[in-house]
């Protein structure tokens, strides 16, 4: 049996305790998973994360977590502790030592590039949470002072890569803005501190979360329910269970139909398979994939419109 030594690194977006993206996932105890916040682990503040956080023990490999706005600050909860790790400090309990926190403003080195992340965002759902008993944390975000020295201390450099869970101002997905919400009264300060940011370093790459949705702008990119390879633009699994490469957001759902009949959209072959929803997944038809048997190949849709907290896995 061929054995894998390389350590990897993945990255996604918001998991919300929802870690079932991981199941086809090729890792073992060394590799380890980039979470861009709201991981889901530390917000109950009882054994209900406790529980958890031993059965995240399965997926044999290490979290590394960004802070969201819907979980505790680490430095809040007495059983982290501050450590040095990838060149910076972390957050780690000594019974979870594969469930690791970011500090806020620390600059890492992950596979010899340099990576700077912020976490924090505000919650658009905060009155609804403390309308119904729900957690919500006061200092989710970051405060004026942490945002002043975090500028002074990373003005002028370059990063490889920048993790935060929030983006800046300029790039808000205004098109995944709940509807009936004023925005006007949606606290943007994180996001306007982060344009300061942007602004004041040379950077590579960006990956952020908390929109739940999928998209490139310029350098930046949303990432939600996908995996990725940390130093590629490869997602992950490469293939599915048949041993047929995917080919991700190939084509629109529309192209391949011509007169009633479905054909591949690379060979225009009608030796295929149709890879349907569950018909709760997606809106509009509920195609997700076409599989050609004889290019061998999953081709997946550029247009599916999943809905929220829905993971993309195409």
């Amino acid at each position: 049996m061929f054995t894998r030594y390389k350590i990897m690194i993945y990255i996604t977006g918001d998991t919300h305790g929802d870690f079932s993206r991981l199941s086809n996932l090729d890792s073992n105890e060394e590799d380890m998973l980039i979470v861009l916040g709201d991981a889901g682990i530390n917000y109950y503040l009882n054994d209900v994360d406790s529980n958890f956080k031993e059965y995240l023990k399965r997926f044999k490999l290490k979290l590394f977590c960004v802070r969201g706005n819907h979980e505790e600050r680490p430095e809040n909860i007495k059983s982290y502790k501050e450590k040095t790790m990838f060149g910076g400090k972390v957050f780690i309990e000594e019974k979870y030592p594969y469930l690791i926190f970011a500090k806020d403003g620390e600059i890492y080195d992950f596979d010899g590039k340099s990576v700077l992340v912020i976490g924090g965002a505000y919650s658009v759902d905060k009155e609804y949470r403390l309308l119904y008993g729900r957690k919500w944390f006061k200092d989710e975000q970051l405060s004026e002072r942490e945002q002043e020295e975090i500028l002074e201390k990373v003005k002028g450099k370059h990063f490889d890569v920048v993790l935060t869970h929030t983006c800046p101002l300029k790039y808000e997905p205004r098109e995944v803005f709940m509807t009936g919400l004023d925005q006007s009264k949606v606290d943007k300060s994180m996001e306007k501190f982060l344009d300061k940011i942007e602004y004041s370093i040379d950077y590579d790459k960006w990956y952020c979360g908390h929109y739940h949705t999928e998209k490139k702008i310029d350098k930046l990119e949303f990432m939600f329910g996908r995996i990725k390879v940390f130093s590629k633009d490869e997602f992950v699994p490469k293939y599915d269970k048949n041993g047929y490469e995917i080919v991700r957001d190939f084509c629109s759902q529309e192209s391949v139909h011509k007169n009633n009949i479905v054909f591949c959209p690379k060979c225009n072959g009608t030796n295929i398979i149709i890879r349907k929803g569950n018909g709760e997944n997606i809106y509009g038809l509920d195609e997700v994939a076409i599989i050609c048997n004889d290019c061998k190949k999953v081709y997946g849709f550029s247009d599916v419109c999943y809905k929220p907290n829905c993971p993309k896995e195409l």
